[in-house]
């Protein structure tokens, strides 16, 4: 059993190979030509800023101790 496993991880190999080699040369990556001549001094620039994913709005501190009137800075609610 493991020699046919291996006869056909050997066929496999030589059968995928130049297959890959042909699809690289005729296959769909000749569409992406384009992408060949990128310069990356003509892309737009792109500022990534924080995002808080299924957040609240929390009330600020110093207002939510003035309206419920706590007089000690720090104190536990």
């Amino acid at each position: 059993m493991i020699e046919f496993v291996l006869l056909c991880f050997i066929a496999g190999i030589v059968i995928a190979i130049p297959v890959w080699i042909v699809s690289q040369r005729l296959g769909t990556r000749r569409g992406l030509h384009a992408a060949r001549h990128f310069n990356p001094d003509d892309a737009v620039p792109c500022e990534i800023e924080p995002v808080a994913l299924k957040g609240r709005l929390m009330p600020d501190l110093e207002t939510a101790r003035s309206e419920a009137g706590d007089g000690e800075e720090g104190a536990p609610r």
